[in-house]
């Protein structure tokens, strides 16, 4: 399944809590980020080391772009000003780590969150090496954004969320420029961190066209995650749309490798179902053409081993069913099927947002 661009920023499912405070001096180090335990509000110290000189207004987005080696950043941003804002913050390839937020004239808010930086910056393999720009990048985008003041940290090992899938899931790249991206196309993984507080940090490994095989026969992908991942935290898992031709005994065996591996590493496993595609009654959806139920496969595998399982087959097919014409309007260029804008990443999100918290996930401790 390949995979490009959406339309600029739609309003966000859900939102995100203000934290008061600030951050330590932007390129300073921190072993834990400042932040507290699981779920915890941020303890972060003022900032006082403001960078946001460093920062540009180009065609009316505020770019900024710090540099620095891979790893995760804590940011703090200070949004709103003298007018009213209205204004959300992305982070390296269009990754949404903000809500939708407004500031009334006079009013500033403060919000912290981390960003995992890697290069290349979106999709692993898909967009070859060199995809993104080096080193920590933010972007405040909006009809009005203000940024009063940014600091950041380099911090190590904090708990993260590791995100594998294809397509549907990943980073998608932009065209245009940087400041003003177009996005038609958007994976529900890029716009999944704005969810989480400043604890967490995300890190998408989706790539587009990637089978439950190939992801996990890869060391750019899966490996690269097992070679990051530390006991405690956190991976997501939601392949099936490029298995169209694997037999069920295979998809089994992949899907439950990836269970085994990480629970073998003390790290907790989610497996997601795949999103369903515009245009199918639910039965016939991801039921490749040598007769395996996906879906079904994945549910059977998270009762057997006892791990949490998302559906977002059945969640996405329910709200398919209530958009009648207006699907196209959250899935790429009003005609594709399977692949959604920004407007459906934001809902699909939302909904692993909404089950995380229904189902009592662990992770779900760390949600804003």
């Amino acid at each position: 399944m390949g995979g490009a661009t959406a339309t600029g920023g739609s309003k966000p499912a859900g939102g995100s809590s203000t934290i008061a405070g600030g951050n330590s001096p932007g390129g300073g180090t921190a072993s834990t980020g400042g932040t507290a335990g699981a779920g915890g509000a941020s303890s972060i110290a003022t900032c006082t080391n403001n960078v946001v000189s460093k920062c540009t207004t180009v065609n009316g987005a505020i770019e900024c772009h710090f540099g620095g080696n891979t790893g995760n950043y804590l940011v703090t941003v200070e949004l709103g000003g003298d007018t009213a804002g209205d204004m959300f913050v992305e982070a390296e390839m269009v990754r949404r780590v903000l809500a939708q937020t407004t500031t009334a004239a006079g009013q500033t808010k403060t919000f912290s969150f981390t960003v995992n930086v890697r290069q290349p910056e979106g999709q692993p393999v898909q967009n070859g090496a060199n995809d993104g720009t080096p080193g920590l990048d933010v972007y405040v985008r909006g009809n009005k954004p203000l940024l009063k003041s940014i600091c950041y940290q380099a911090v190590t090992k904090p708990p993260m969320l590791w995100v594998a899938g294809d397509s549907t899931v990943c980073d998608q790249s932009p065209s245009g420029t940087a400041s003003t991206p177009a996005m038609d196309y958007a994976g529900w993984g890029q716009h999944v961190p704005q969810f989480f507080n400043s604890s967490l940090s995300v890190a998408n490994y989706a790539d587009s066209g990637e089978s439950s095989g190939s992801f996990l026969g890869s060391s750019a992908m899966w490996g690269a995650i097992k070679a990051g991942w530390k006991a405690g935290d956190w991976v997501f898992v939601q392949l099936g749309h490029n298995d169209k031709t694997t037999t069920a005994a295979t998809f089994q065996s992949n899907m439950t490798a990836y269970v085994t591996q990480a629970k073998s590493a003390g790290v907790n496993i989610v497996l997601v179902t795949p999103i369903s595609r515009v245009g199918y009654a639910l039965a016939e959806e991801h039921v490749n053409s040598v007769g395996a139920n996906l879906p079904q496969i994945i549910r059977d595998i998270g009762t057997a081993q006892n791990v949490p399982v998302i559906d977002l087959t059945v969640t996405t097919w329910n709200w398919i069913q209530t958009l009648g014409n207006n699907w196209t309007q959250y899935f790429a260029l009003g005609t594709d099927h399977t692949h959604t804008d920004v407007a459906g990443a934001e809902a699909i999100a939302g909904f692993v947002h909404d089950a995380v918290k229904a189902q009592s996930i662990g992770v779900g401790t760390y949600l804003r």
